[in-house]
């Protein structure tokens, strides 16, 4: 006789499934930090490592399907359409792309055909939800050296004009410097460079006026949690000191490579959250410090990198509009760059906006006469001409 089942409860029927293939590697799979699962065909759930269990729960018992688990559509009627595993079947291999899983959270799933040709493994990473989660800045000192210098201590801003002093340039120096230790000898040849004997001396006050600024509440005696003294020298405190640069260039490096891979809806939530944590040129209010010019080209350089590639998928996807204000952050972000003017001027003739194009191609001749003292490479009728 069948037990009854209350009405509103759902019953999850699993289906009996063979046992796996006898996996040499079993430890080794149990033991990848990625959430894996072992699916045969129809999509059925043969074995789930222990980072499976844990992002699932047991709804990633054997038995159960991929479809109920990440959202597959097996009619094929849905935009990322299609059971993922009869797909890496019938091709052999199956790029990143996003599922909102059963229990609510996102992923980012790939999939792979093992030798034997009838079975898969499925790969699922958390997604952080197109950076939202990144968002969050940890308690300590914050350090916001993309345009000018900020700076915060658990979220409360540190003021006063004591950045453009001694102390703040040390604490930018340190900024521009970190991951590593910098020593009094170098201190003295940036800022004290005629100092002679009492150099050491200036530079020990100024630390201890900058840690003083930072550590208001610091007692006399007690080490400092940011600015820490090394045999020799002194850095920032790893894992204290969080510095929006490291920030940005992480998200940075984060889309272009999953652009370089091809893997557009991984790569273009990353970059457009790279975009928006550029704030400006790294440490802006230091126009003039050399110190400070490598960093900031590389850091511009990587901004111009993130700008590029998200125009081009816009473009890509026929977002003429979105496409065109990448396009205009880049060109004015870099000046000189011919190439992103030209692509920037030909969108606006494409878009039927002769007379921003002209504005825009004149602004570049005028730059470009100035700093070279000769015409830019490209005239407006040859723009108008390729682009007909």
């Amino acid at each position: 006789m069948k037990k009854a089942v209350p009405q509103g409860e759902t019953v999850v029927r699993r289906l009996p499934v063979r046992e796996p293939v006898d996996l040499p590697w079993r430890a080794a799979f149990d033991a990848l930090p990625a959430a894996a699962l072992l699916l045969g065909s129809g999509g059925l759930v043969l074995a789930r490592n222990t980072a499976a269990r844990d992002l699932l729960g047991p709804l990633a018992e054997p038995g159960a399907r991929c479809c109920e688990l990440l959202g597959c559509d097996p009619s094929g009627l849905a935009p990322a359409s299609g059971c993922i595993a009869e797909l890496a079947l019938r091709t052999g291999r199956v790029g990143e792309r996003q599922a909102r899983l059963e229990n609510g959270a996102a992923a980012w799933v790939s999939a792979a055909v093992l030798g034997t040709g009838d079975e898969v493994v499925l790969m699922l990473q958390p997604s952080d939800e197109a950076g939202a989660a990144a968002e969050a800045v940890p308690s300590g000192l914050c350090v916001r050296a993309l345009g000018r210098t900020r700076l915060e201590t658990d979220s409360e801003p540190v003021a006063g004009e004591w950045l453009g002093h001694r102390p703040g340039q040390l604490l930018k120096y340190l900024v521009c410097e970190r991951g590593r230790v910098v020593t009094m000898e170098e201190l003295l040849e940036v800022f004290w460079p005629n100092a002679g004997r009492s150099g050491a001396t200036s530079v020990r006050q100024a630390i201890h006026t900058l840690r003083d600024r930072l550590e208001p509440a610091r007692h006399k005696g007690e080490s400092s949690a940011y600015v820490l003294a090394r045999k020799g020298g002194y850095e920032l405190a790893p894992g204290r000191v969080w510095i929006d640069a490291d920030d940005f260039e992480a998200r940075a490096r984060t889309g272009l490579q999953a652009l370089q891979r091809g893997a557009i809806e991984r790569a273009e939530p990353s970059l457009s959250s790279a975009a928006r944590a550029y704030a400006g040129d790294f440490l802006a209010d230091e126009p003039y410090a050399e110190w400070a010019l490598a960093e900031r080209e590389r850091l511009r350089d990587l901004a111009a990198q993130v700008l590029r590639g998200l125009a081009g998928i816009r473009l890509a996807a026929g977002d003429e509009e979105s496409g065109a204000e990448h396009l205009l952050r880049l060109a004015e972000l870099e000046p000189l760059d011919l190439a992103a003017q030209r692509e920037l001027i030909a969108l606006m003739l494409r878009r039927g906006r002769h007379s921003e194009a002209l504005r825009r191609y004149e602004l570049v001749r005028r730059r470009y006469r100035r700093t070279f003292a000769c015409e830019p490479e490209f005239t407006l009728e040859e723009v108008l001409r390729d682009g007909a």
